[in-house]
Protein backbone atom coordinates (compact mmCIF):
# COMPACT_ATOMS: atom_id res chain seq x y z
CA UNK A 1 0.00 0.00 0.00
CA UNK A 2 1.03 3.58 -0.99
CA UNK A 3 1.93 6.05 1.77
CA UNK A 4 2.62 9.45 1.66
CA UNK A 5 3.90 12.98 3.99
CA UNK A 6 1.36 15.55 4.47
CA UNK A 7 3.94 18.74 5.78
CA UNK A 8 2.05 22.03 6.57
CA UNK A 9 4.12 24.72 7.93
CA UNK A 10 0.90 27.45 9.24
CA UNK A 11 2.07 31.18 10.85
CA UNK A 12 2.11 29.10 14.21
CA UNK A 13 3.04 25.59 13.73
CA UNK A 14 4.28 23.05 11.92
CA UNK A 15 2.15 19.90 11.23
CA UNK A 16 2.98 16.39 9.41
CA UNK A 17 0.95 13.48 9.07
CA UNK A 18 1.40 10.24 7.04
CA UNK A 19 -1.69 8.45 5.34
CA UNK A 20 -2.04 5.51 3.46
CA UNK A 21 -4.15 5.62 0.32
CA UNK A 22 -7.89 6.24 1.77
CA UNK A 23 -6.56 9.24 4.07
CA UNK A 24 -6.07 7.31 7.61
CA UNK A 25 -3.44 9.07 9.44
CA UNK A 26 -0.33 6.30 10.45
CA UNK A 27 1.72 9.00 12.05
CA UNK A 28 1.15 12.68 12.99
CA UNK A 29 3.31 15.16 14.86
CA UNK A 30 2.90 18.89 15.89
CA UNK A 31 5.64 20.95 16.32
CA UNK A 32 6.81 24.95 16.47
CA UNK A 33 6.50 27.27 13.23
CA UNK A 34 8.73 27.18 10.37
CA UNK A 35 8.21 30.09 8.61
CA UNK A 36 11.54 31.06 6.93
CA UNK A 37 10.85 34.41 6.75
CA UNK A 38 10.69 34.40 10.43
CA UNK A 39 12.96 32.17 11.87
CA UNK A 40 15.33 32.43 8.73
CA UNK A 41 15.99 29.98 6.03
CA UNK A 42 18.34 27.80 7.44
CA UNK A 43 16.89 27.07 10.76
CA UNK A 44 13.19 26.55 9.21
CA UNK A 45 15.39 23.82 6.70
CA UNK A 46 16.64 22.28 9.39
CA UNK A 47 13.64 22.23 11.83
CA UNK A 48 11.36 20.57 8.53
CA UNK A 49 14.18 18.24 8.24
CA UNK A 50 14.60 17.11 12.06
CA UNK A 51 10.87 16.78 11.75
CA UNK A 52 10.14 14.58 9.38
CA UNK A 53 13.09 12.48 10.39
CA UNK A 54 11.08 12.08 14.01
CA UNK A 55 7.63 11.63 12.57
CA UNK A 56 8.87 8.46 10.21
CA UNK A 57 11.13 6.76 13.11
CA UNK A 58 11.03 3.12 12.66
CA UNK A 59 8.23 3.96 9.98
CA UNK A 60 8.00 0.47 7.96
CA UNK A 61 7.22 1.60 5.01
CA UNK A 62 8.46 3.86 1.57
CA UNK A 63 6.77 7.02 1.40
CA UNK A 64 5.84 7.98 -2.63
CA UNK A 65 5.30 11.43 -2.43
CA UNK A 66 5.79 14.18 -0.19
CA UNK A 67 3.09 17.30 -0.30
CA UNK A 68 4.12 20.48 1.77
CA UNK A 69 3.09 24.12 2.19
CA UNK A 70 4.88 26.40 4.54
CA UNK A 71 3.69 29.74 5.53
CA UNK A 72 5.93 32.59 3.67
CA UNK A 73 7.22 29.96 1.35
CA UNK A 74 4.49 29.84 -1.95
CA UNK A 75 5.68 27.54 -4.91
CA UNK A 76 5.70 30.48 -7.00
CA UNK A 77 9.03 31.85 -5.18
CA UNK A 78 10.45 28.98 -3.20
CA UNK A 79 9.63 25.32 -4.96
CA UNK A 80 13.23 24.88 -5.37
CA UNK A 81 13.76 25.49 -1.70
CA UNK A 82 10.80 23.52 -0.60
CA UNK A 83 11.82 20.09 -2.71
CA UNK A 84 15.02 20.23 -1.72
CA UNK A 85 14.62 20.80 2.04
CA UNK A 86 12.33 17.44 1.61
CA UNK A 87 14.82 15.43 -0.13
CA UNK A 88 17.52 16.33 2.11
CA UNK A 89 15.72 13.57 3.92
CA UNK A 90 14.03 11.85 1.51
CA UNK A 91 16.34 11.87 -1.62
CA UNK A 92 14.20 9.35 -4.07
CA UNK A 93 11.05 10.77 -3.32
CA UNK A 94 8.48 13.13 -5.12
CA UNK A 95 8.22 16.47 -3.72
CA UNK A 96 5.07 17.97 -4.43
CA UNK A 97 5.63 22.24 -3.34
CA UNK A 98 2.72 23.86 -2.69
CA UNK A 99 1.94 26.75 -0.19
CA UNK A 100 -0.27 26.39 3.14
CA UNK A 101 -3.46 28.22 1.65
CA UNK A 102 -3.33 25.48 -1.34
CA UNK A 103 -2.94 22.71 0.88
CA UNK A 104 -5.67 23.97 3.16
CA UNK A 105 -7.88 24.52 0.22
CA UNK A 106 -7.26 20.72 -1.22
CA UNK A 107 -8.09 19.28 2.72
CA UNK A 108 -11.33 21.46 2.77
CA UNK A 109 -12.88 20.58 -0.29
CA UNK A 110 -10.49 17.11 -1.06
CA UNK A 111 -10.08 18.54 -4.11
CA UNK A 112 -8.15 21.60 -5.70
CA UNK A 113 -11.17 23.15 -6.67
CA UNK A 114 -13.32 26.36 -4.55
CA UNK A 115 -11.96 28.98 -2.47
CA UNK A 116 -10.48 29.20 0.63
CA UNK A 117 -10.05 32.18 2.89
CA UNK A 118 -8.02 32.25 5.93
CA UNK A 119 -8.07 34.21 9.37
CA UNK A 120 -5.41 32.24 11.62
CA UNK A 121 -2.17 34.55 12.61
CA UNK A 122 -2.49 36.14 9.08
CA UNK A 123 -5.27 36.57 6.72
CA UNK A 124 -4.91 35.22 2.96
CA UNK A 125 -7.42 33.84 0.35
CA UNK A 126 -6.75 30.98 -3.02
CA UNK A 127 -9.13 30.02 -5.43
CA UNK A 128 -8.74 27.98 -7.78
CA UNK A 129 -11.06 27.13 -10.53
CA UNK A 130 -11.96 24.39 -13.35
CA UNK A 131 -9.20 24.69 -16.10
CA UNK A 132 -6.57 24.88 -13.28
CA UNK A 133 -6.18 28.76 -13.08
CA UNK A 134 -5.34 29.63 -9.03
CA UNK A 135 -4.79 32.90 -7.78
CA UNK A 136 -4.18 34.43 -4.27
CA UNK A 137 -5.72 37.20 -2.64
CA UNK A 138 -3.90 39.15 0.57
CA UNK A 139 -1.04 36.98 2.36
CA UNK A 140 1.16 39.92 2.28
CA UNK A 141 2.18 39.54 5.93
CA UNK A 142 1.69 41.70 9.15
CA UNK A 143 4.03 44.92 7.71
CA UNK A 144 1.50 45.51 5.14
CA UNK A 145 -1.98 44.75 6.83
CA UNK A 146 -3.04 41.03 6.96
CA UNK A 147 -6.65 43.19 7.89
CA UNK A 148 -9.18 40.54 9.16
CA UNK A 149 -5.97 38.43 10.74
CA UNK A 150 -5.13 36.95 14.62
CA UNK A 151 -2.57 39.42 14.25
CA UNK A 152 -4.41 42.73 13.01
CA UNK A 153 -6.93 41.94 15.95
CA UNK A 154 -4.66 41.78 18.44
CA UNK A 155 -2.67 44.69 17.01
CA UNK A 156 -5.65 46.85 17.08
CA UNK A 157 -6.63 45.86 21.31
CA UNK A 158 -3.13 47.80 21.60
CA UNK A 159 -3.63 50.39 19.75
CA UNK A 160 -7.25 50.68 21.84
CA UNK A 161 -5.08 50.46 24.92
CA UNK A 162 -2.63 53.35 24.04
CA UNK A 163 -4.99 55.76 22.43
CA UNK A 164 -7.22 55.65 25.25
CA UNK A 165 -4.00 55.38 27.92
CA UNK A 166 -2.90 59.18 26.15
CA UNK A 167 -6.32 60.41 25.73
CA UNK A 168 -6.45 60.30 21.81
CA UNK A 169 -9.16 58.16 22.12
CA UNK A 170 -12.10 59.53 24.64
CA UNK A 171 -14.81 57.17 23.94
CA UNK A 172 -13.97 54.53 26.57
CA UNK A 173 -13.64 50.75 25.55
CA UNK A 174 -13.52 47.71 27.67
CA UNK A 175 -10.48 46.49 25.89
CA UNK A 176 -8.27 49.30 27.55
CA UNK A 177 -8.65 47.31 30.92
CA UNK A 178 -8.94 43.52 29.27
CA UNK A 179 -5.26 44.12 27.37
CA UNK A 180 -4.32 46.15 30.62
CA UNK A 181 -5.06 43.42 32.75
CA UNK A 182 -3.98 40.54 30.03
CA UNK A 183 0.04 41.86 30.31
CA UNK A 184 0.12 44.14 33.79
CA UNK A 185 0.93 47.07 31.85
CA UNK A 186 0.77 50.02 34.11
CA UNK A 187 1.28 52.91 31.49
CA UNK A 188 1.26 53.08 28.06
CA UNK A 189 4.83 52.84 27.68
CA UNK A 190 5.07 49.45 29.12
CA UNK A 191 3.68 48.71 25.51
CA UNK A 192 7.06 49.30 23.83
CA UNK A 193 9.72 46.97 25.40
CA UNK A 194 6.88 44.06 25.62
CA UNK A 195 5.89 44.94 21.59
CA UNK A 196 9.60 45.50 20.09
CA UNK A 197 11.53 43.80 22.71
CA UNK A 198 13.53 41.42 21.00
CA UNK A 199 11.37 42.15 17.99
CA UNK A 200 7.54 42.34 16.97
CA UNK A 201 6.15 38.74 17.39
CA UNK A 202 3.35 38.57 14.97
CA UNK A 203 2.36 35.02 16.97
CA UNK A 204 2.58 36.54 20.82
CA UNK A 205 0.15 40.05 19.13
CA UNK A 206 -2.21 37.95 17.49
CA UNK A 207 -3.15 36.24 20.87
CA UNK A 208 -4.88 39.25 21.77
CA UNK A 209 -7.37 38.35 19.30
CA UNK A 210 -9.71 36.29 22.08
CA UNK A 211 -10.11 40.12 23.90
CA UNK A 212 -11.46 41.88 20.44
CA UNK A 213 -13.84 39.00 20.03
CA UNK A 214 -14.91 38.93 23.98
CA UNK A 215 -15.08 42.61 24.06
CA UNK A 216 -17.26 41.96 20.75
CA UNK A 217 -19.25 39.25 22.79
CA UNK A 218 -19.89 41.87 25.20
CA UNK A 219 -21.46 44.66 23.34
CA UNK A 220 -18.17 46.84 23.21
CA UNK A 221 -18.26 49.43 20.60
CA UNK A 222 -14.46 49.85 19.48
CA UNK A 223 -14.99 45.83 19.31
CA UNK A 224 -17.46 45.79 17.13
CA UNK A 225 -16.46 48.53 14.98
CA UNK A 226 -13.01 46.26 14.41
CA UNK A 227 -14.58 42.97 13.64
CA UNK A 228 -16.99 44.65 10.98
CA UNK A 229 -13.86 45.80 9.64
CA UNK A 230 -12.59 42.70 9.60
CA UNK A 231 -15.15 41.14 8.01
CA UNK A 232 -15.46 43.29 5.33
CA UNK A 233 -11.91 42.95 4.30
CA UNK A 234 -12.52 39.59 4.52
CA UNK A 235 -15.44 39.38 2.54
CA UNK A 236 -13.75 41.80 -0.09
CA UNK A 237 -10.65 39.10 -0.61
CA UNK A 238 -13.70 36.08 -1.53
CA UNK A 239 -15.69 38.46 -3.60
CA UNK A 240 -12.21 39.78 -5.75
CA UNK A 241 -10.94 35.59 -6.17
CA UNK A 242 -15.02 34.82 -7.52
CA UNK A 243 -14.93 37.79 -9.72
CA UNK A 244 -11.23 37.29 -10.97
CA UNK A 245 -11.48 33.52 -12.16
CA UNK A 246 -14.89 33.79 -12.94
CA UNK A 247 -16.81 31.13 -10.18
CA UNK A 248 -19.31 33.13 -9.17
CA UNK A 249 -21.14 30.24 -7.07
CA UNK A 250 -17.38 28.48 -5.94
CA UNK A 251 -18.00 26.50 -2.59
CA UNK A 252 -16.08 28.87 -0.35
CA UNK A 253 -14.09 27.15 2.82
CA UNK A 254 -12.70 28.78 5.91
CA UNK A 255 -9.54 27.95 7.31
CA UNK A 256 -7.59 29.70 10.61
CA UNK A 257 -8.44 29.11 14.20
CA UNK A 258 -10.31 32.52 13.55
CA UNK A 259 -12.81 31.31 11.22
CA UNK A 260 -13.08 27.45 11.47
CA UNK A 261 -14.47 27.42 14.82
CA UNK A 262 -18.40 29.87 15.81
CA UNK A 263 -16.25 33.05 16.52
CA UNK A 264 -17.71 36.44 15.97
CA UNK A 265 -15.57 37.24 12.65
CA UNK A 266 -16.70 33.95 11.52
CA UNK A 267 -20.40 34.56 11.94
CA UNK A 268 -20.19 37.79 10.92
CA UNK A 269 -18.28 36.64 7.56
CA UNK A 270 -21.36 33.47 6.57
CA UNK A 271 -23.57 36.71 6.80
CA UNK A 272 -21.75 38.67 4.93
CA UNK A 273 -20.68 35.84 2.04
CA UNK A 274 -24.41 34.84 2.15
CA UNK A 275 -23.74 31.37 3.31
CA UNK A 276 -26.49 29.10 4.01
CA UNK A 277 -24.31 27.56 6.79
CA UNK A 278 -20.84 27.37 8.71
CA UNK A 279 -18.58 25.66 6.29
CA UNK A 280 -17.03 22.34 7.98
CA UNK A 281 -13.78 21.19 5.83
CA UNK A 282 -13.70 17.75 4.79
CA UNK A 283 -9.72 17.67 6.17
CA UNK A 284 -7.14 19.55 8.21
CA UNK A 285 -4.81 21.22 6.07
CA UNK A 286 -1.77 19.19 6.80
CA UNK A 287 -4.17 16.11 5.59
CA UNK A 288 -4.76 18.34 2.03
CA UNK A 289 -0.54 18.19 1.79
CA UNK A 290 -0.79 14.52 1.62
CA UNK A 291 -3.78 14.31 -0.32
CA UNK A 292 -2.29 16.55 -2.61
CA UNK A 293 0.69 14.38 -3.28
CA UNK A 294 -1.47 11.58 -3.53
CA UNK A 295 -3.37 13.28 -6.00
CA UNK A 296 -0.45 14.48 -8.69
CA UNK A 297 0.43 10.65 -8.08
CA UNK A 298 -2.14 9.56 -9.31
CA UNK A 299 -2.38 12.33 -12.51
CA UNK A 300 0.96 10.74 -13.61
Amino acid sequence: MPYYLGIDGGGSNLRMAVVDEHLVVQRELHDTKANPNTVGVDKATLHIQETIRETLADFPHKIRAVGIGISGAPREIASEWLTHTVQGVLPDTLVVPSSDQEIALVGAHSERLGILILSGTGSIAFGANEVGETLTIGGWGYVMGDIGSGFWLGLQAVHAYVRQWEGTQTRPSMLFDMVRHAYGFATGYDVIPWLYMPQPDSSKIAKLAPLVLDAYEHNDWLAQEIVATAVAELALLVNTLKRRLNMPHARVAFGGSLLTHPTPLAKGLIAALHLPEHPIADHSAVIGAALLAKLTVDSL
